[in-house]
């Protein structure tokens, strides 16, 4: 069976690296599968969960996302998400600690810098929450 290479980027470390037989990402316009041999691609992604399959019906790997970008060359896949967290390592109770706190302190923002950064920071928990919670 032909393979191809995915790799998962964050601007803080390669996250994840592996042979697979199929990619699934969350496209600005629907959900995108790439096979080996796939046509060349550049695209931006939307906010989601990337799976990575071992075979034609089995997810290996999961991946929450939040922004960035796919790119396809034949037998690689790139995907350079803003952020990127394995979704075997969401801790549910903890993320939803996080929603309440961020909650907190976009109503109590004194300026729209802080409230956005909060609001930016609440939608990353939402997907981890949400990424989790459909395990």
């Amino acid at each position: 069976m032909a393979t191809l290479t995915c790799d998962i980027v964050t601007p803080a470390k390669k996250l994840f690296t592996s042979e697979c037989h199929m990619v699934v990402v969350p496209g600005v316009e629907g959900e995108m599968g790439f096979l080996v041999n796939h046509a060349q691609l550049m695209s931006t992604l939307a906010d989601g969960t990337v799976r990575v399959l071992s075979d034609a019906s089995t997810v290996a790997h999961r991946f929450a996302l939040q922004g960035g970008y796919v790119q396809v060359t034949g037998d690689k896949v790139i995907i350079l998400a803003d952020r990127a967290l394995p979704v075997e390592d969401i801790d549910l109770d903890d993320v939803r600690a996080k929603i309440s706190a961020a909650e907190e302190e976009i109503s109590k923002a004194d300026d729209a810098a802080d409230k956005n950064l909060a609001e930016v920071n609440l939608a990353w928990y939402r997907i981890l929450e949400h990424a989790a919670s459909t395990n």
